[in-house]
């Protein structure tokens, strides 16, 4: 009798997961008649690595669930109309959670011929610059075998934030990829604390499969010499020198995060201002407070008019998202307006009234004790039982 196959420890997703997961990676405009490839039965079949004749079996089940509208539209301009389907709201949030629970198990990993322990998938693909296509994972493997995984673009997270929750912002995410095609070097993001700005830039540049990125938290490396540092061992990695990533076109397809740029000393200032002068090289990404002091702000309005720089202004969620992030689908109307109106839609704000976090609140936020402990209150109500109230 053959001795038994050792079973995988690797999770395998569902088809209609693996359908949800790449669906939530495709950006369709609702308003539009004109779809992504990506969004058609032929597409998703391509992606997910499944018969076309399958797919309408496993879509059936997303939009049972609420996680995926159908429609017809044109693919390409003047051909006939055929089925596509897009995200909902919760779809998105639905496969995004997905696919950060798969990326996070810990597997088995084949590295120069050696079956190695320990390592999450989404350490894997940090550590060795892979992009493992969890999508075509089929549950039969016994570990991922990083040794034929092509390399895709050079990326240093090191110091990037690992969001708990980002809820998608379609307008900030188009002015982002605007950006990268644009012959601007610089974008400067600015949003109060707390309002998602580190989120939205880590989740846009995930979405990047070649470019090459690096991270540098300046709370963490806040002289010139700690990010010239950063950017000689990430140049190291592209096979290059800091000056030709920087200054030439060996830089074309890289990015360069410069994460919680708000008081700086005047040296970094300096620096990041003795940058706008380039036409070639890295691309360059701020996020910044909106009350970064005026003699902080390495660039001027001539840089902005020039197309140089560009700038953009992360608001609150929309009431729609906010009563998401609350996760109170009992919450009176008036309670969600008070809490929406002193938050001001801040995500941080709002994950830490559902977590009922009452010092994280103190130490993020300018609330009094009072206005905290009314606004907890709040985040817990919920529609009177009228069964209860009934004699």
């Amino acid at each position: 009798m053959p001795a038994n196959r050792p079973r995988t420890p690797i999770r395998q997703l569902s088809v209609a997961e693996k359908v949800l997961v790449h669906l939530s990676r495709v950006r369709g405009d609702k308003e539009s008649d004109v779809a992504p490839w990506d969004a058609c039965q032929e597409g998703i079949a391509e992606a997910v690595g499944m018969l076309r004749s399958h797919v309408p079996r496993a879509v059936k089940e997303l939009q049972a669930d609420g996680f995926v509208e159908e429609s017809k539209r044109h693919v390409k301009e003047g051909e006939k109309r055929m089925k596509v389907y897009l995200v909902t709201r919760e779809g998105a949030a639905r496969g995004r959670e997905i696919e950060s629970e798969f990326l996070s198990q810990i597997v088995p990993a084949k590295i120069d011929g050696t079956i190695v322990q320990g390592m999450s998938i989404d350490q894997l693909e940090t550590a060795f610059h892979r992009r493992i296509d969890i999508l075509r994972l089929t549950g039969d493997e016994e570990y991922i075998d990083i040794d034929s995984v092509t390399v895709t673009g050079v990326t240093d997270f090191t110091d990037s934030p690992k969001p708990e929750i980002f809820l998608d912002r379609e307008e900030p995410l188009e002015q982002m990829k605007h950006f990268l095609k644009s012959r601007s070097m610089v974008l400067v993001v600015y949003g109060a604390k707390g309002m998602g700005t580190s989120s939205l830039v880590k989740h846009f540049i995930e979405m990047l499969d070649e470019w090459n990125v690096l991270w540098v938290s300046l709370p963490r490396h806040r002289s010139v010499g700690d990010i010239r540092g950063r950017i000689a061992a990430f140049s190291k990695q592209l096979g290059s020198s800091a000056d030709m990533v920087m200054e030439s076109v060996a830089g074309a397809n890289s990015l360069i995060v410069m994460d919680g740029y708000f008081d700086v000393e005047e040296e970094l200032v300096d620096l990041f201002g003795d940058l706008l002068g380039r036409r070639n090289g890295a691309k360059m990404i701020f996020t910044c407070r909106d009350s970064t002091p005026s003699y902080n702000r390495f660039y001027r309005r001539e840089h902005l008019e020039s197309g140089v720089v560009q700038e953009m202004t992360l608001k609150g969620l929309p009431e729609e998202d906010a009563r998401a992030l609350l996760r109170n689908e009992d919450i009176p109307e008036d309670a969600f307006k008070r809490i929406f109106a002193m938050s001001r839609g801040s995500p941080m704000i709002l994950g830490m009234l559902r977590d009922g976090d009452e010092e994280g609140l103190r130490r993020n936020t300018t609330f009094t004790n009072e206005e905290i402990r009314f606004l907890l209150t709040e985040a817990k109500a919920k529609f009177a039982d009228d069964e209860s109230s009934s004699p």
